[in-house]
């Protein structure tokens, strides 16, 4: 059994697993837009007369071309806090960042700015960019004034933007903030899921420390989107530009996970994997079984490779080999008018009386080492809220050793810098703690 608080694995020396690949596969363009490989974490599992936990790892890979050669066009929205806190070098960087936007965008896209303190301002209303002078000429008009309030500006940004949704599949909402938002978060939340309703996906971006990192992957998450934390300001032009090149090289606009077991099985967790992890909501699929589950894997990307860390309980089973679920995804091209069929993946183990613990995959092993540093710290950081700042500070203790095991030295000294300051003070610094977060979600990005 794994636990996130003990140890994880008991390896043998004397078995070995591999994972056999074909000849050349990895340089192999797939020729369906989606190809899936399945991993599990063991080759072989015990028989027991309860239930247990299995771990595998699906990686998910897309091509590099798409159904229709015809280029979809953008349907983007920022959506900028310009509260007091905003102002100098910030603010500025943001208007310039928001000049890169259109500059990169066609006379084919669409592009609409709101920008937000305590009420929103429609800044450009969404339209084609076909004059990106004039629409510069507003966008250095915004001025830092005023406090914060994410909701205000989120459903002005989703109301502006419908007007185009039905024009192209790739609607997306850049959001940046630099604040904490007053007394709206589960207006947030619901306006999160209100995008992915119209096939919106947000992607918020926090800049310095003074923000609500949970809340924005919240919202994030909702959508099929990922939050980004953003350091200084210098940073935000680039990140603007990265954004915009991943989102105009989408080959899928929406994609979902839809877990079928048998009965006894169930899908436990899901964490994205890459290109960072993320735990991803769990949602009930009842039209396929009582335990059948779907996910929202977001948008996918051209050329893409995708992996996700699947927990699943698996039913008592006698020796041999079984079905335990079958796994699909179902995915929309961008420029298509219909859903492709769904990939059907079967699920199955193998279970032996008398097996001996075997060693485990190491590629999974190494994943499960790294999603289990991350579970702790948001662990933690759930006991430090509910007020066990004990309990909290040992578990992120613990996070600093398994960083260490995994030579993440100068991550591990940062857990270990919040540490001495909840032991001190009670109390952990508000950048240490988005180090910690955000560092801990990046420990898989050396494995794409």
């Amino acid at each position: 059994m794994f636990d996130d608080d003990g140890p994880l694995f008991q390896d043998t020396e004397d078995e070995q697993y591999t994972m056999e690949l074909p000849p050349g596969d990895e340089a192999v363009e797939p020729t369906d837009p989606v190809t899936l490989d399945f991993v599990p974490a063991f080759q072989v599992l015990p028989v027991l007369s309860e239930a247990q936990l299995a771990y595998m790892l699906l990686i998910m890979r897309t091509a590099t071309h798409a159904v229709e050669n015809n280029r979809v066009p953008l349907n983007v929205c920022l959506i900028l806090d310009q509260s007091s806190s905003m102002k100098g070098d910030k603010l500025f960087a943001v208007k310039s960042a928001a000049r890169h936007v259109v500059d990169q965008l066609t006379v084919s896209d669409y592009f609409s700015l709101i920008s937000f303190n305590d009420r929103p301002t429609t800044v450009v209303s969404c339209q084609r960019v076909s004059s990106r002078e004039s629409i510069k000429s507003l966008i250095d008009g915004i001025e830092g004034r005023g406090g914060t309030e994410i909701a205000q500006g989120l459903f002005a940004g989703i109301q502006e933007m419908r007007s185009a949704t039905t024009m192209t599949a790739l609607n997306y909402i850049l959001l940046l903030t630099d604040g904490q938002t007053y007394g709206d978060a589960d207006r947030c939340v619901q306006l999160g899921e209100e995008a992915a309703r119209h096939k919106i996906v947000i992607y918020p971006m926090g800049i310095g420390t003074d923000w609500n990192e949970d809340l924005l992957e919240t919202v994030a998450a909702k959508s099929g989107g990922a939050s980004e934390y953003i350091q200084a300001p210098d940073q935000i032009v680039r990140i603007f530009m990265q954004k915009i090149n991943q989102l105009r090289g989408t080959l899928a606009h929406h994609s979902s996970l839809q877990f079928s077991p048998v009965p006894g099985a169930k899908l436990r967790q899901i964490h994205r994997v890459s290109p960072a992890i993320s735990e991803l909501e769990v949602l009930p699929y009842p039209q396929a079984g009582p335990d059948a589950a779907e996910v929202n894997l977001g948008p996918l990307g051209r050329g893409s490779e995708y992996s996700y860390l699947i927990e699943a309980i698996l039913p008592p089973c006698p020796a041999g080999t079984y079905r335990i679920a079958n796994l699909g995804i179902s995915f929309n091209i961008a420029g298509t008018p219909a859903s492709q069929p769904v990939i059907q993946l079967p699920i199955g183990f193998s279970f032996a009386a008398s097996h001996r613990p075997g060693q485990i995959n190491p590629e999974v092993k190494q994943i499960i080492e790294k999603v289990a540093a991350y579970k702790l710290q948001a662990r933690a950081w759930q006991d430090i809220a509910a007020g066990d700042v004990a309990g909290g500070t040992r578990r992120l203790a613990a996070v600093s050793t398994r960083l260490l095991s995994m030579g993440e030295v100068d991550l591990a000294a940062a857990v270990m810098d919040e540490v001495t300051n909840l032991e001190q003070r009670g109390t952990a610094s508000s950048q240490g703690k988005k180090r910690i977060k955000y560092g801990t979600r990046g420990l898989t990005q050396d494995l794409v």
